[in-house]
């Protein structure tokens, strides 16, 4: 299944969503090289879904909230035995994205009617949400990973990253996180079929 194609059960949004802003259409661009670009894409797409007035930079906070990913030398996570709400993996990462997009947003002359600080705050707060928005954007977060990268949880158990209980945490925490009411419909019913993604039958990772 490739990356933006839909769960027949779950078809709650199209396969797209429309970019129809200049500076999306650059942020797409721009985002384009990333090896997990579809989770982006995806998450401004359910971004839209849940909030459908959500704004310019809440959009664009969406769509390049990973960003810092693409570049080396950002925090690392331990999967096997970090928490997956470890404040020394999720802060860093929040903030060396949200430098990174404003940094981008800046030297290519985008600013003319977004608010960068408004983006950079979104970006700062994805993985644990926040007033004026953040919530939605961390919602639409987590049912992206759900939709997009369940399989990468996958993986992670087949070369020994993790254990299969601990993909399983991920997944479960990506739903658990959210605080956005009208996204737990949608994120509980995902949720099932992610775990399905995972195999049974895996090596064990070290202790």
């Amino acid at each position: 299944m490739s990356a933006l194609e839909i769960i027949p059960e779950f078809d709650w949004l199209p396969a797209e969503v429309a970019i129809d802003t200049a500076v999306e259409r650059a942020a797409a661009r721009w985002i384009a090289p990333y090896n997990q670009v579809s989770h982006l894409l995806r998450t401004r797409d359910w971004l839209v879904h849940l909030t459908p007035d959500a704004t310019l930079e809440a959009r664009l906070a969406a769509m390049t909230h990973d960003i810092e990913r693409m570049f080396p030398g950002g925090p690392t996570m331990d999967y096997a035995h970090m928490r997956w709400d470890d404040p020394a993996y999720l802060y860093p990462h929040q903030l060396r994205s949200s430098a990174f997009v404003g940094d981008w947003l800046s030297a290519e002359e985008l600013t003319g009617n977004v608010d960068v600080t408004e983006v950079r705050r979104l970006i700062g707060l994805h993985e644990v949400g926040g007033l004026g928005l953040a919530d939605d954007v961390q919602a639409a977060d987590s049912l992206s990973f759900l939709e997009t990268l369940a399989g990468l949880a996958g993986d992670w158990v087949q070369t020994g990253t993790c254990s299969r209980d601990t993909a399983i945490a991920k997944l479960t925490y990506s739903v658990d996180r959210i605080r956005l009411d009208r996204a737990l419909a949608p994120a509980r019913a995902l949720l099932p079929w992610a775990i399905d993604q995972i195999p049974a039958d895996c090596t064990e990772v070290p202790s």
